[in-house]
């Protein structure tokens, strides 16, 4: 059995990797599905709230929820930036505006670079107090 104080760097870059993909997969999906738009981040907030909230004890499922989050926001970022050159000056889009879909994109991103930043210094605290 392994110690659950015990931190490890495979795990932890191991889980952000899986949830940057499942969140690039939930953010290509929301082509399909226009309700993951929302429930996607949600889910990866809600994951990533929880583990913070409960403390670390060795999980990593604040991790794969930050990744999950980055995944997401990266995916909006880039429909949206490509909505914006698409759309430029063109009556293509119906006057529709993909500037909220931007804002809502950066935010998405910016949670999960702050869950992922949360984890990091608490990781690192957490290496400082075993030595």
């Amino acid at each position: 059995m392994s110690d659950p104080r015990v931190l490890s760097d495979r795990s932890r870059i191991t889980s952000l990797a899986l949830g940057i993909l499942l969140g690039s997969l939930l953010g290509f999906a929301t082509s399909l599905v226009f309700l993951l738009i929302i429930i996607g981040p949600l889910l990866g907030l809600g994951l990533a709230i929880a583990e913070l909230r409960s403390g670390f004890d060795g999980r990593s499922r604040a991790n794969v929820g930050g990744g999950l989050l980055i995944g997401i926001g990266s995916v909006y970022l880039l429909e949206a930036l490509n909505t914006l050159n698409s759309c430029q000056g063109q009556d293509v889009c119906g006057g529709a505006s993909a500037l909220p879909f931007l804002g809502f994109a950066v935010v998405v991103l910016a949670l999960g670079l702050l869950v992922e930043g949360i984890t990091f210094a608490h990781d690192r605290y957490a290496r400082r107090e075993l030595k």
